[in-house]
């Protein structure tokens, strides 16, 4: 309730009031214009209206001058002049978030690319285009800045272009290149195939769509993968070629790692005619490992009934208890799987979260989207990488992507960019995990805040991401 009536308060501030009878209404401050400057910078009003919030900067200077001057009356004036440059800036910032997301988004992309894959003069040109479509936006031509947004857009595709050529394809071409001169066309075909699909792929992207970086870097590190294989397989086919006896060290090798594996579990994996029976052998002391726990747990059950037996309870309580020792059973699955997640991610990157229905949450403290912006940073892609390898240890949970936003602006604006992070996220993971998990996305807005949307930490906390990992339910 105090989020609405304080954004009601924010859009009053700033339609000029004209009431009846009164001569004057109460003078701006100098705290209410630095709150608003601060709440028009979160916005990225600078960049997207940087006249409006530099008159609104100068203005509230002049104001502190004046007031150290003792000159009250200048004071008001100029703070009355930054107040209302403040307002105009931020709903030029509302029309460049509302007409041009698209544009915005693929400058951002731009941005967040590595400098040294970026060509300066087209990244130059690139920003030149781009402030001319906010000129007209300040100047309130609409229909001039869409026509200005078409070429800003395709100098800036251009810049990504070469970026991307750069950053996903060349690394590809290096690997390539590398796995080629140890013969893998001979020792490896079929990786350094595989590899050259994937250089296919991401040209092809870079030539469609310059935006699509996230795909771009799926198909790149897979590319990257398959290079870096077929050099180790051909590397080693050279070797063998060389030195046939070294078939017999590797034969060796092999073995002692399956007579160790077979030590633990009480098997002989080496002697086993071939990889099938291995295979056969593997799955039987699994088996009878998990006939053991389930021996465990019908003995536990078989502890529960006599207990109840004893204790005279109602009927029914046999089907609730078995309900509790199963939601106990996921709990603990959940507890020992967490210990190991702890080791995939930096404890300031990522918060891992248990519920008490047993939901794993993944916090992404460290994926700091720009204000209005779904574009993923790249810095993070490491981080959502863990995140899908975390994914696969619970391979029997549905996955929930989660968007959050902070309170500041309109609450269909917030619920919009909530539900656009969230699905920028599911395409990254349903890309990285090349499509084997459903994952749903699902945008909350500023409806579940975790902190007090009044102050900026508040704020930061709340405007996140959140991969949900489900426990089942009875």
């Amino acid at each position: 309730m105090f989020n609405h009536v304080t954004k009601a308060i924010r859009c009053l501030m700033v339609v000029p009031m004209l009431i009846v009878g009164v001569a004057t209404a109460q003078a701006v401050t100098v705290e209410d214009v630095e709150s608003r400057i601060a709440e028009a910078e979160q916005l990225r009003a600078m960049e997207f209206s940087p006249r409006h919030y530099q008159e609104a900067k100068r203005s509230l200077e002049n104001a502190k001058a004046y007031l150290a001057s003792g000159n009250v009356g200048e004071a008001d004036r100029e703070l009355g002049n930054s107040d209302d440059h403040i307002s105009m800036a931020m709903e030029s910032t509302q029309k460049m978030n509302s007409y041009f997301s698209s544009l915005l988004e693929s400058r951002d992309r731009m941005q967040m690319a590595d400098p040294q894959h970026l060509r300066t003069d087209l990244v130059e040109r690139a920003e030149r285009d781009f402030s001319r479509v906010i000129d007209a936006v300040e100047d309130g031509d609409i229909r001039k800045a869409e026509k200005e947004a078409k070429p800003a857009k395709d100098t800036i595709h251009a810049a990504q272009v070469v970026a991307a050529r750069e950053q996903f394809a060349r690394p590809i071409t290096k690997g390539v290149a590398a796995a080629r001169k140890v013969h893998a066309r001979k020792h490896s075909p079929n990786a350094l195939n595989e590899a050259l699909e994937a250089h296919k792929k991401v040209e092809e992207l870079i030539k469609s769509d310059p935006d699509a970086q996230v795909q771009m870097h799926a198909a790149s590190q897979l590319g990257q993968y398959k290079a870096e294989r077929a050099m180790k397989i051909a590397a080693l086919g050279d070797r063998i070629s060389k030195n046939p006896a070294e078939i017999e060290t590797m034969v060796d090798a092999e073995e002692g790692r399956l007579r160790l594996l077979g030590k633990h579990l009480g098997i002989d994996l080496v002697n086993a005619k071939d990889a099938e029976e291995q295979a056969m052998m593997l799955r039987q002391a699994i088996d009878e490992m998990e006939k053991g726990y389930q021996q465990q747990l019908a003995d536990s059950d078989k502890t529960i009934e006599a207990l109840n037996a004893k204790l005279g309870t109602y009927e029914g309580d046999l089907a609730s208890m078995e309900d509790m020792r199963r939601k106990l059973q996921i709990k603990r699955d959940a507890e020992a799987k967490i210990k190991r997640l702890t080791k995939l991610f930096k404890a300031a990157d990522v918060e891992i979260l248990l519920t008490p229905d047993s939901d794993v949450i993944l916090r992404m403290k460290a994926l700091n989207f720009r204000s209005g912006s779904a574009v993923i940073p790249p810095n993070t892609y490491a981080m959502l990488d863990s995140a899908s390898q975390a994914m696969i240890m619970f391979p029997d949970r549905a996955v929930r992507v989660e968007g959050h936003t902070d309170a500041m602006g309109a609450n269909v604006y917030n619920q919009k960019l909530s539900e656009r992070r969230a699905g920028a996220v599911n395409t990254y993971l349903t890309e990285k995990l090349e499509g084997r998990r459903a994952i749903e996305a699902v945008g909350f807005g500023e409806e579940k805040p975790i902190a007090n949307n009044e102050t900026a930490k508040g704020r930061e906390k709340n405007r996140r991401i959140d991969i949900v990992l489900l426990a089942p339910r009875s």
